[in-house]
């Protein structure tokens, strides 16, 4: 945060005389309350910042010595000041709190400066009583330890082209924003370096798969040289090493026999051109399951990609995958998480197939209308379902059918409703249609 964007808004919250709770809501943000407003402190080294929300979620409840402190000693407190404390970027927010039999002061110094972002509380003589982070004297100048004086910073460069802020309420919103933006982004980045790490691995299989061709020209050699050395073992002596022999068209065969004898090379050539046809005929399944994984990875890619909040890449791409019983079904179709629903998307036909084979009745089945697109399965009982999960599992049934930019229409309804006519082919009634934007 830029030192006069961090004095305007001290002009801001001066008004405030107030506090009723400051505590943390994530690893790195503060959330403090005054009498009529809820102000946000993210205090992550090199994006720290102040921001307000309407819907800030909060995560874990955190229960270090430091939260403990900050609880006590600002809890229903007076605000006795709160100013930017000379040029440094550090906004100090004096508090008193009245107790049967005295009076507690206590400071709390927001430091955003960069590296050395902190969280700081101190007694009324300023000495650390505890602090988002502890630094030792072998890491930094600037020891941070507790029953120890604050050191004050470094002076710091100001830039004095200062703009001024007509709305800071509003500029404190946009700072979410932009903060959520970039949260958003890095999210994203991470996700999709990963995502093409193992597209990449699979793109490597694939294209280094043996030709199908190829394979099936070495079988018949292989053959042929052995049915050439057992049609002709009477005339060969045990030691043979080399030789040269005529097929039963008249060519010459030049074969190098192994060490171990003729019989033992006609085995092992037999057993090689075997071996050769049954790889020759599985290649082409190798070559389709790797080229599914690549186009659904590539579908799952651009799905994260495009989406909006850092809840839907979370849902696509969680940090840990519950485990799915049947995994030969799951190579078939992708499953998601999402608002304690389960949610399951055809990879390809076969994928599609299974999943109307096995949803029940009340399971609620997407389809883009009117083309060729994968199957989406809802899973649940329930008759009530939030507008949010329906949009959610319609763009997922548009984003891996493989179409175009532009609006389309999904159409869904109960399982029950569904008619198969052949494989994925089936017919509906009773449904109702979303339309979806894809970008």
């Amino acid at each position: 945060m830029k030192y006069y964007e961090l004095l305007e808004c001290a002009k801001f919250l001066q008004k405030f005389k107030f506090i009723g709770h400051i505590s943390r809501v994530e690893d790195n943000t503060l959330r403090i309350d005054f009498n009529s407003l809820t102000l946000y402190a993210n205090m992550q080294r090199g994006a720290s910042t102040l921001f307000l929300c309407d819907n800030f979620q909060k995560g874990k409840r955190y229960q270090a010595p430091f939260d403990i402190v900050l609880s006590k000693r600002f809890s229903n407190v007076s605000v006795d000041s709160l100013e930017v404390i000379g040029e440094d970027r550090v906004l100090a927010i004096k508090v008193s709190q009245k107790n049967s039999y005295k009076i507690v002061r206590s400071v709390l110094f927001l430091e955003f400066t960069g590296k050395n972002t902190n969280a700081i509380i101190l007694d009324e003589n300023e000495i650390v009583v505890e602090a988002l982070r502890h630094i030792d004297k072998n890491v930094s100048y600037r020891s941070i330890k507790t029953g120890e004086k604050l050191a004050p910073l470094p002076k710091y460069q100001i830039d004095r082209n200062f703009k001024p802020i007509d709305d800071v309420e509003n500029f404190l919103y946009k700072e979410y924003e932009k903060m959520q933006g970039e949260s958003l982004q890095n999210l994203k980045n991470s996700k999709s370096a990963a995502l093409k790490k193992k597209i990449a691995k699979f793109e490597t299989l694939l294209n280094n798969l043996e030709n199908e061709k190829e394979l099936k020209i070495k079988a018949r050699d292989f053959n042929l040289k052995a049915t050439i050395l057992l049609s002709n073992r009477h005339l060969l002596i045990s030691d043979t090493k080399e030789c040269e022999l005529k097929d039963f068209e008249g060519n010459n065969h030049k074969i190098i026999l192994n060490e171990n004898g003729i019989q033992n090379t006609i085995d092992d050539f037999f057993t090689k051109s075997k071996r050769l046809k049954q790889r020759a005929k599985s290649i082409h399944v190798e070559k389709e399951n790797l080229s599914e994984k690549v186009e659904f990875l590539n579908k799952l890619l651009n799905t994260v990609l495009s989406s909006k909040s850092k809840e839907e890449v979370e849902i696509l791409l969680p940090k840990s995958t519950p485990k799915v019983k049947n995994e030969v079904q799951n190579s078939m179709f992708g499953v998601f998480f999402a608002g304690g629903y389960k949610i399951m998307v055809g990879k390809n036909e076969k994928g599609n197939v299974q999943l109307l084979k096995t949803a029940k009745k009340n399971d609620i089945w997407f389809h883009v209308k009117d083309i060729p697109s994968s199957h989406v399965i809802l899973k649940t009982d329930k008759s009530n379902i939030s507008d949010e999960i329906i949009v959610f599992c319609a763009k997922l049934c548009l984003n891996f059918s493989g179409v175009n930019a532009g609006i389309y229409e999904v159409d869904y309804t109960q399982r029950r409703n569904v008619k198969v006519v052949e494989k994925a082919y089936v017919n509906y009634v009773d449904f109702k249609t979303i339309k979806v934007h894809k970008e």
